[in-house]
């Protein structure tokens, strides 16, 4: 995958930046394309002197301070800074490496961007190079310059530097996109839990806000899909047989749920918005279940959460929002999440359960108040199937399983192995291993002592 997504720059090679060929490449060249703001041609490697080393930095950095783009390395420019040739470079992983490394040593923070070797097929071991560098959310990025730092931006197909002034407002700007993006969490989660049915049911509620937003166009078309795409459907990555009845359109938002009243979501919701953000709730314990009929009873004052139906809760809603936020919205880079538990109050704690052999408690104690883990993720990894999604979600789940004062969720670990011992057979353990296999994740045996 490649962290950078541009509608524009994917219209001028007529692919996705993972899967661009040398043919598309060569077809700037046909099609005359000129350098641009996020667009610039390099017809060698950079050399090896300290002035080139300076200039490879100063390149990625002035791209992740402005608006994110493409070096393209092995592709000639003519008088007009358009494609004139693609004569190629010597690829190599020691170039690659050499490239990261040399970014790594002169640029902080340091940025995201990612290095593609496009092989021309009737040269083997020659091609393009291509170095793709998204808008960042930590700017500015300085390029070391003897003893100090320069801040460089793009102005068109150029690079101007940044004056004092305009590299302090830089830094305002970054505290103020974290504390925006703080809010929205909140904001997301809110506009949700409003839309839950909490009379009986206690819901884990996981709200994802990319650092770089994305956007796409709701109309008839986007519904339609959207609609194909979950009613009557199962949101988790296990089945629980808890699937969407509703589907439709908010305010800059999809929304879809179950339960049978269009208004009041029951079971399972998520709420995703034009930007990429989102919001997912399911269902973590229904009260009800432990009542006696038509009684309430001190079973319907506590909710009774099982240890494997909040991971998967948590597991689900990592994928499923990370999946509109990059392949709807074509959000790239990280993500800020946020994840708790909903409703716990005084009147109505929360214990953590599991339901394998006798069953107990697990902790020491009742949650009388909302819990909250946040984190910092790369949505691509949230979004494929692997163990960089188990990882994440372990340290999710850990964070909120400590509330209840024990140490670690037991179905995964956060070096992404998922333990088998700790999904009931009858529920969810056959279904998890087939998983696991088909997404080459490691499975483990081992019991937590």
């Amino acid at each position: 995958m490649v962290a950078l997504r541009s509608r524009r720059l994917e219209g001028l090679l007529g692919a996705d930046l993972a899967t661009v060929s040398h043919a598309q490449i060569f077809a700037l060249k046909t099609n005359a394309v000129s350098e641009s703001y996020d667009l610039e041609f390099k017809g060698e490697l950079y050399e090896r002197n300290d002035k080139a080393k300076r200039d490879l930095a100063g390149d990625v950095a002035a791209l992740a301070n402005t608006a994110g783009g493409l070096l393209l390395l092995g592709v000639t420019e003519d008088e007009q800074a358009r494609a004139a040739e693609v004569p190629g470079v010597e690829l190599s992983d020691g170039e690659v490496l050499r490239i990261r490394n040399i970014v790594a040593d002169l640029v902080h923070p340091l940025p995201t961007f990612d290095v593609r070797q496009i092989e021309d097929p009737q040269r083997p071991g020659h091609g393009v190079l291509m170095i793709a560098v998204p808008r960042s959310p930590t700017a500015p990025h300085g390029v070391l310059i003897n003893e100090g730092f320069r801040y460089p931006r793009r102005n068109g197909a150029s690079i101007t530097y940044l004056a004092e002034s305009q590299i302090a407002a830089a830094y305002q700007d970054r505290s103020a996109r974290r504390q925006t993006r703080h809010e929205d969490l909140l904001r997301y989660e809110r506009d949700l839990v409003n839309r839950l049915d909490t009379s009986d049911q206690t819901y884990v509620v996981v709200t994802l806000v990319p650092d770089l937003s994305g956007d796409f166009t709701i109309d008839t078309k986007a519904l339609r899909t959207f609609q194909l795409d979950t009613l009557n459907r199962d949101l988790h990555v296990i089945p629980r047989g808890i699937c969407v009845s509703h589907a439709m359109v908010g305010n800059r938002r999809l929304i879809a749920h179950g339960g049978s009243h269009p208004a009041t979501a029951k079971w399972v919701a998520c709420e995703l918005h034009q930007s990429g953000a989102g919001s997912f709730a399911a269902i973590a314990a229904n009260r009800r279940d432990f009542a006696r009929p038509g009684q309430i009873d001190e079973n319907t004052t506590v909710s009774r959460i099982e240890d494997e139906d909040l991971a998967l809760d948590i597991w689900s809603g990592l994928r499923h929002l990370a999946r509109h936020a990059r392949d709807r919205a074509a959000a790239g880079g990280t993500a800020t999440v946020r994840v708790t538990i909903v409703p716990i109050t005084d009147d109505l704690p929360a214990e953590l359960r599991h339901p394998r052999r006798y069953g107990g408690t697990l902790g020491r104690y009742e949650v009388t108040e909302q819990p909250e883990v946040m984190s910092v993720f790369d949505i691509d990894d949230l979004a494929e199937d692997g163990s960089a999604l188990i990882a994440a979600t372990s340290a999710l789940a850990s964070g909120l399983t400590q509330h209840f004062g024990y140490p670690e969720t037991l179905q995964m670990t956060t070096e992404g192995v998922i333990r088998t011992q700790y999904w009931s057979a009858q529920r969810y353990g056959r279904s998890v291993v087939e998983w696991a296999t088909q997404a080459h994740v490691e499975l483990s045996d081992e019991a937590v002592s």
